[in-house]
């Protein structure tokens, strides 16, 4: 249990709360007594003074009849005198035989010889000075009782306080511990569970928006992200099984003929020449799919430097125009972009993304297609988007063209590896952008929209 974080910080805070108020309770504690300890010097000096007036104004007898009679008074019964002649003689007062000191005294009531019958503390104390007066010396004090017990009172309130702020502070923090441990549980419950096999596992939210919350979340898109690699791992291990299958067992069969049946070197010839072909277009699949594991492994994020969309379009369009033409189709991009639509991003890879789309629109629509080009604004960064007014692509299959090797039954017969959409999907999600399609009523609309390069970038 002790090494369990959630209970060692609600141990610590505990602590460390007790320990504020033992500090409050500390200045509180030693300033009241220095408050009370001085209002006690001040009563003392102002029966001294009082007493002082007596042996100015009258005379040494008089004192000594006003020190004797409050000696005997129950008014003030804590306080001590003593009138000494200038012999160091006990004249009056309820003590005798009190040190002599220039300085305040600080007397036990135990060491104190006196006959007086004052009420208190066996534990008492005395603040004591003395003053000369005509024919000898005065002292003057008053015990510390009132302070003591307002210091007894202070600490007992420390402990009651103390022990009802060190419990109360135990409960909520073993009750936010354990909330807290239940969540990392459900952490811990959940990379279980994945490890195990089941890769659909994710941490509960608790809806608070809270840190853990939001460190929940940044868990659940890193496993939907594994999910997702996973699954286009385990349909990529299918769909290349199925789809080279037909094109090895083709070049088995040519080759086997050309062995079979060629009669003259250039007949085999031909034949090599076919089975290179083939070789060729299995390579270039094996090559985007390298592709593609590399883009989504996010290797290529160290390259990322500020990149003007706009300007990538434009490049884009000078390229692709001959060859749209030479297929019989029309590349339209009206670009009136007076300033740089700047995004984060590695300008290769985006030439790549809208060089495949483009592609696939002059590979699987027919002569007479127009292909378009355009760039938006958005409130948070910009929308570029490919359109055409071909055939299009069914709803039903729109999300599936994104898998890797997933040719739609029409285009099986047009040349191509099944991994064009893929790769610009991977380049798309590299970029933190987002790839939609869309219905172009007719044909179909492309849209990526592309969060805007910060300033810190």
């Amino acid at each position: 249990m002790l090494k369990r974080t959630p209970l060692r910080l609600a141990a610590t805070f505990t602590l460390l709360f007790a320990a504020t108020v033992i500090a409050l309770f500390a200045i509180l504690f030693y300033g009241l007594t220095a408050r009370l300890t001085n209002e006690i010097h001040i009563d003392v000096e102002q029966a001294m003074n009082a007493l002082l007036s007596v042996d100015r104004q009258r005379s040494f007898d008089d004192l000594v009849a006003v020190v004797t009679s409050e000696s005997s008074s129950v008014r003030d019964s804590d306080f001590i005198f003593e009138l000494v002649d200038e012999q160091g003689q006990h004249v009056a007062g309820n003590v005798r035989n009190v040190k002599y000191s220039d300085d305040w005294l600080t007397l036990e009531r135990s060491q104190i010889e006196g006959d007086w019958d004052a009420e208190g503390e066996p534990d008492d104390r005395f603040y004591a000075i003395w003053r000369p007066v005509s024919k000898g010396r005065l002292l003057v004090g008053t015990s510390n009782g009132d302070l003591r017990q307002t210091q007894t009172f202070l600490l007992e309130v420390l402990g009651i306080g103390l022990i009802a702020t060190t419990l109360l502070g135990a409960l909520c923090g073993a009750f936010l511990a354990r909330q807290t441990q239940h969540r990392i549980d459900a952490f811990a419950n959940t990379l279980d569970a994945v490890s195990a096999g089941q890769i659909q596992a994710r941490v509960p939210m608790s809806g608070s928006g809270d840190d853990i919350d939001h460190v929940g979340a940044q868990v659940n898109r890193t496993l939907d992200h594994l999910q997702t690699l996973i699954e286009n791992v385990n349909q990529s291990s299918s769909d290349i099984a199925h789809d080279l299958k037909k094109p090895v067992g083709r070049l088995r069969q040519r080759l086997d003929i050309a062995r079979r049946s060629a009669r003259t070197t250039s007949d085999f010839s031909a034949a090599v020449e076919d089975a290179l072909g083939d070789l060729d277009a299995m390579m270039i699949t094996f090559d985007a799919l390298l592709r593609i594991t590399q883009i989504e492994a996010g290797a290529r994020r160290a390259r990322f430097a500020n990149v003007d969309l706009a300007g990538v379009l434009d490049d884009v369009a000078d390229v692709y125009m001959a060859v749209a033409e030479d297929a019989g189709h029309q590349l339209a991009w009206p670009n009136g972009r007076w300033k740089p639509a700047t995004v984060r991003g590695d300008r290769e890879l985006l030439i790549q993304l809208f060089a495949n789309l483009i592609e696939n629109a002059i590979r699987h629509c027919p002569p007479g297609t127009k292909i378009s080009l355009m760039l938006h604004d958005e409130p948070q960064g910009f929308r570029a988007e490919v359109t055409d007014n071909g055939p299009g692509i069914p709803e039903e299959e729109r999300e599936k063209v994104f898998r890797r090797l997933y040719r739609l039954e029409r285009a099986r017969s047009t040349p191509g590896s099944g991994l064009g959409l893929t790769l610009a999907a991977a380049i798309a999600e590299l970029h933190d952008a987002t790839i939609v399609l869309e219905d172009g009523a007719p044909g179909l609309r492309v849209m990526i929209s592309f969060p805007a390069a910060t300033e810190d970038a």
